[in-house]
């Protein structure tokens, strides 16, 4: 069978050649392609073959995930060189291979379980992935994916998506074979994902088009990458992925993959491209809709789309991050930019067609890399100015991108060809963008980004480890006392979950946690100093130790707030705020308080939490002061949330600009995404940040007077899509974000508080859901990764480039200049302009029409909704219990028969909805789909 003679790229080729060598003697020689045989695996001295298999499942329904587990050794580190797959099309739709910090014990025993509804692992990241046939991927020498030992990496998962199930008495043993060393590599490999996550694709549609691109150092990754190989995937739907790699320096954009989703879906070589922190990444996926009658969602499952682009890289041992992802379009003049035939499909190759489905009869042959460059991995001497695109607002967020509409069908803007054509056609390349405003204003600033800089923070191996018998239940809160030692809150045996609460009320006040829920921990060692707090507390959250050694807390199942002298004396708390069990917004009721700040005067602030969005602060004597704070409200929003209102006011730091007088209370507004000051003679507001780097959700905030004046702050898992979860340092005064970190540059699994010591060398961090203390120490002898911010903003257009359909372009010059940076600034509410100052007119007209809409809408909600309620088919939640947003969720956090949100709105089956409002273990449990790794679920653990 002879290949197309038309263009095909050089991974293509390759990748036809692989299929074609499988199928001749394999004494024959294919010429310029060279390959691992098969036999040689296993056998040399140093590595040995690490196997992963389904134990003989029989999957019973249609789109089921399962997963199963292997422990790895804590104590030697491995890394891994090289996957074969044991599988097959015809049976297994997709699998992946997470490296995890934990597993849930009683699901590791079991031997596999459903992880398409129970989560994959904590601590998850993806290793490798694999589907439609695709062969085996040995990696480049001194290249290995490192596991094992202190990695944090103490599990192998692998998860299989079974599109249809299995008739019965039929057993699958589907799993992954692994060539293994503990020989020390060079180099440490990763995975880079670029995914959309909110697209809906119009019916009858030609092309539709999903952009995604961002800066690596804006999610995460602290030094050059390297990339030498990529993976597309994408269901029926899907006819090509392209990605792209922009220089700022060079001003040249790239090819940097494409692919046919349809084709086996390997890891396919590509040139090693060295990408910097500040170059930018993007991916476009396209897909054809022609002859479907409905529209199309990304989802789970079969009937679903999606829109993958793996990119694997390898990068600094020592200071790189294994992981990344990037699920928006921050930069869409960038898009704008593409060549013309980035959506235009590979040549038709009916040989890799044929391979990608039915049984796998080519499992012996596999792709190699180029060897990597010693070259490659520099950091960089000297700060060098950098010119990037000014990120806008993701089309795919619901907000209207300034220009483009029309370019192509996107999830928003459904034109049919010929309307497309005309806008194309209108459209002038050389007209001149708006002009930045000089000043960003709170409000109107896009959220824009810079990047995020190497961090001295050290994680102290093995500190506070099998410290306390029996382990921690969810850790909530930690805070130090006036020596340094740390005190930390957990929940001992109980769990905050969809069960926990009736609405607002606790479900069972009869059972308190019987263990001690407060434990005095040594700074130098962790080792148990005291324990506190037995048979008293119900739902653990906030906990402060003030100057004085006097321990503050806060329960949310009690809705109370407690004051314990130093020693916690004899468990009688001298003062109690709040009524017992009872919610409310009164002076009298809190409903669900998070934290508390205390004054050197003795006064302190109470953040009341997840049902009121106030902070209220009291004398030393436990009256009430006044209250501040207001709703942010969930409706539509046509800018960013106003100075003073909260979505969870989580946690609360105190800010001292004079040695021991604190002028200024600061707010990590959790789903917001930013922390908020106030002045605490008024609660005025005085100042936010507010970062890209930090994502959508801010779990907690800490502050030192050292350096100058540092605040520390920890984000948490997103509701859709990925973000790496870390500790990032912040210039109080400037404003500027400084680094980030974590436990060897892996990321955190989920956060909730932390702690920093007044001379700003110690932080501590916990975590609900692996249930851990981390410290972190700052290491003068670091040397990290310094790589500066750019400068200047994209004004015009490039000229038109002349491309020819069958020769995907390669490399684009681009004469402009692009600007990211991001900056906090201390804005008064009188600075805040109208939204009238940066919309454009033509955007207000689909404001209006929208509005007119509502009432329409919600008539017609009414109507069925009442329809629903007296058929018995309506079950309502309420919308701040553990059970979800939304309707017909079931205790357990699945759905139930009966009348749900997504059966008003299409037929299909997606992915669930997480709540967002109290439940604060939104630990990443990564997902049930092939975007599963990064778009992550929460537990409900």
């Amino acid at each position: 069978m002879l290949l197309h003679s038309t263009y095909m790229s050089p991974a293509v080729m390759a990748y036809a050649a692989v299929v074609l060598m499988s199928l001749v003697p394999s004494t024959l020689a294919w010429p310029g392609y060279s390959r691992r045989e098969e036999p040689t695996m296993g056998q040399t001295m140093d590595s040995y073959i690490r196997s992963i298999t389904m134990p003989g499942v029989t999957p019973k329904k249609a789109d089921e995930y399962l997963c199963t587990a292997t422990p790895l050794n804590r104590t030697t580190e491995e890394w891994v060189v090289r996957f074969d797959p044991m599988a097959s099309a015809n049976r297994a739709h997709h699998m992946l291979l997470f490296g995890c910090s934990e597993v849930d014990h009683d699901r590791l025993k079991a031997g596999y379980w459903d992880c398409g509804h129970h989560g994959v692992c904590a601590g998850g990241r993806i290793m490798y992935a694999w589907a439609k046939n695709a062969p085996p991927t040995a990696l480049p020498d001194q290249v290995g994916f490192r596991v094992g030992g202190r990695t944090g990496i103490n599990y192998l998962t692998m998860q299989i998506h079974y599109a249809l199930p299995l008739e019965d008495g039929v057993k699958d043993m589907s799993g992954l074979k692994m060539e293994v060393t503990q020989h020390r590599q060079k180099y440490k490999a990763g995975i880079y994902l670029l995914a959309a996550g909110n697209v809906i694709i119009p019916p009858n549609t030609l092309k539709t088009h999903a952009d995604m691109n961002c800066e690596p150092g804006m999610t995460g990754e602290p030094v050059d990458i390297n990339i030498f190989a990529y993976r597309v995937h994408a269901h029926v739907l899907g006819t090509v992925i392209s990605g792209y790699h922009y220089s700022p320096e060079t001003k040249v954009l790239k090819l940097l993959a494409k692919g046919n989703p349809q084709w086996p879906q390997a890891f396919y070589p590509t040139p090693t491209q060295r990408v910097q922190p500040n170059d930018i990444l993007h991916a476009r996926c396209t897909w054809n809709s022609t002859g479907r009658n409905r529209y199309t969602n990304i989802g789970s499952t079969s009937a679903d789309e999606m829109c993958n682009l793996y990119l694997m890289y390898y990068t600094d041992r020592d200071l790189g991050s294994e992981s990344g992802g990037c699920w928006q379009e921050l930069f869409p003049e960038l898009t704008r930019h593409l060549p013309q035939d980035s959506d235009t499909p590979l040549p038709p190759n009916p040989l890799l067609e044929e391979h990608a489905h039915g049984e796998n009869r080519h499992k012996e042959t596999a792709f190699t890399y180029n060897n990597v460059n010693d070259g490659m991995i520099e950091l960089e001497k000297k700060a060098q100015s950098r010119k990037d695109p000014q990120p806008g607002n993701s089309r795919y967020s619901g907000s209207p991108s300034s220009g483009g509409v029309g370019e192509y069908e996107d999830a928003w803007s459904y034109l049919n060809p010929h309307q497309q054509q005309q806008q194309q056609q209108q459209q002038q390349l050389g007209s001149s963008l708006p002009k930045d405003t000089s000043i960003p204003t709170l409000a109107e600033s896009p959220r824009t980004g810079k990047q995020l800089k190497g961090s001295a923070f050290k994680v102290v191996d093995g500190w506070g480890v099998g410290a306390l018998e029996g382990g921690f239940g969810q850790v909530t809160a930690v805070s130090l006392d006036s020596a340094g030692d740390v005190v930390i809150f957990h929940r001992g045996e109980r769990s905050w979950d969809g069960s926990t609460f009736r609405g607002n009320r606790l479900r069972d006040p009869k059972l308190p946690i019987t263990r001690p829920a407060i434990i005095h921990m040594a700074k130098d060692t962790g080792r148990i100093l005291h324990k506190w707090g037995e048979n008293f507390y119900f739902v653990p959250h906030g906990l402060t130790v003030d100057k004085d050694d006097n321990i503050w807390v806060t329960d949310v199942g009690l809705h109370q707030v407690f004051k314990f002298p130093a020693g916690y004396g004899n468990g009688t708390p001298l003062i109690t705020l709040g009524t017992r069990f009872e919610p409310g917004s009164d002076t009298t009721h809190f409903c669900k308080p998070t934290a508390v700040a205390v004054l050197p005067s003795g006064e302190f602030f109470v953040s009341d939490g997840y049902c009121n969005s106030r902070v209220l602060k009291y004398n030393a004597d436990g009256k009430l002061l006044f209250q501040f704070g207001k709703p942010t409200g969930t409706g539509l929003r046509i800018s960013s949330p106003p100075p003073s209102s909260f979505f969870i006011p989580h946690a609360l730091t105190l800010v001292s600009e004079e040695k021991d007088n604190p002028n200024e209370v600061c707010v990590a507004d959790r789903e917001n995404g930013r922390v908020q000051c106030f002045t605490v003679d008024q609660g005025k507001f005085t100042r936010q940040f507010h970062f890209t780097g930090w994502g959508s959700r801010l779990f907690s905030v800490a502050y030192t007077p050292a350096r100058g004046g540092r605040l520390f702050a920890v984000n948490g898992p997103p509701l859709l899509g990925s973000q790496k979860l870390m500790t990032f340092e912040v210039d109080y005064s400037s404003g500027e974000l400084l680094g980030g970190f974590s436990p060897n540059n892996q990321g955190l699994s989920n956060p909730h508080d932390l702690a920093v010591s007044s001379d700003g060398s110690e932080v501590y961090v916990v975590e609900i859901g692996p249930n851990k203390v981390w410290k972190f120490q700052l290491d003068e002898n670091g040397r990290p990764t310094r790589v500066p911010r750019p400068e200047s903003a994209l004004r015009s257009h490039p000229p038109p480039v002349n491309i020819s359909k069958l020769n995907p372009v390669k490399e684009l010059k681009l004469d402009t200049k692009m600007h990211a940076q991001e900056k906090s600034s201390r804005v008064s509410p009188a600075a805040l302009v109208s939204p009238t100052t940066w919309w454009p007119g033509s955007l207000w007209v689909v404001v209006v029409v929208g509005l007119l809409a509502v009432p329409i809408v919600v008539l017609t909600t009414f109507t069925i909704l009442i329809r629903a309620r007296r058929s018995g088919r309506l079950r309502l939640r309420n919308l701040h219990n553990g059970s979800g947003m939304g309707l017909g969720r079931g205790r357990g956090g699945k759905h139930e028969n009966g009348l749900t949100l997504g059966s008003l709105l299409n037929s299909r089956r997606g992915f669930e909805q997480v709540a967002t409002e109290d439940l604060d273990h939104d630990a990443p449990d990564s997902g049930d789909s092939d975007v599963e790794e990064f778009s992550q679920v929460a537990s409900r653990a």
